[in-house]
């Protein structure tokens, strides 16, 4: 019988935290926090950010990465003022 192989260190994926635990995440896989994530793209984020804040990250984005012609914004979804509302349709 062949024996599997293991899979190599950078290959794969494996569960990312969307918020740190260290900053209140929940690190429950049916939470909505964790997502799975290519292994190598998961070190480059932590590589470059660590455990730091949604804030924080954008922070680092601007002054470094972004064309300085533009700025990243961000903030909590149930801050974004909607344009769009629900319609229900009755009786259809």
């Amino acid at each position: 019988m062949a024996k599997r192989k293991k899979p190599k260190a950078n290959e794969g994926n494996n569960w990312h935290h969307r918020k740190a635990k260290v900053n209140g995440g929940s690190g429950k896989i049916s939470s909505g926090n964790m997502i799975e994530v290519d292994v190598l793209k998961h070190r480059a984020f932590h590589l470059l950010f660590g455990t730091k804040t949604t804030e924080q990250i954008a922070a680092i984005l601007n002054k470094t990465w972004i064309d300085p012609a533009y700025e990243l914004v961000v903030r909590k979804r149930n801050e974004i003022p909607r344009t769009d509302t629900p319609t229900t349709q009755r009786g259809a």
